[in-house]
């Protein structure tokens, strides 16, 4: 049976839980998205005067990417979760922060997104259009341990 459940978090953002009681499973997906088309990147954490920060996303590339779009869109607010400094540019945040936003989006992500997210990592022929920063393949791995570790891994075929 699932439950929702609305919740204010950092007093700011409202983010829905749902809860799987047979499982203790707890799925979030942020709920200040701001859609722009203009964005190079798939998705980003911007602060943001009404919400104090928000998920900005290119809904072009995440047409494109799928199910791997909600990953992204997860791994940019797990920015703000995780009391990160929202930095300007992507491509700035160190590999350290980049792996534990990651690592919480596999953990608290949906299962087919971050199955998802790994598998465009791993394809060499996507499209270079969509800006991946870091070790791609190195992203893929730590994700799907991550994954693993919080029983969070749907090996789809």
């Amino acid at each position: 049976m699932r439950y929702r459940k609305s919740i204010w978090l950092n007093a700011l953002l409202i983010i829905n839980l749902t809860i799987c009681a047979s499982c203790n499973k707890v799925t979030i997906a942020p709920m200040s998205e701001i859609p722009d088309t203009y964005l190079k990147e798939i998705a980003m954490i911007r602060d943001d005067p009404h919400w104090g920060a928000a998920v900005i996303y290119n809904p072009n590339t995440c047409k494109e990417i799928g199910e791997a779009c909600g990953f992204f869109r997860l791994h940019a607010f797990a920015h703000n979760h995780l009391n990160h400094t929202l930095l300007a540019k992507p491509s700035s945040y160190p590999v350290s922060l980049e792996t534990r936003a990651d690592c919480w989006a596999a953990k608290y992500g949906k299962s087919n997104e971050v199955y998802a997210a790994a598998q465009l990592l791993l394809d060499k022929d996507r499209n270079p259009a969509w800006i991946i920063h870091g070790d791609a393949q190195q992203r893929a791995k730590n994700i799907r341990i991550c994954a693993i570790e919080n029983e969070n891994w749907l090996e789809i075929n």
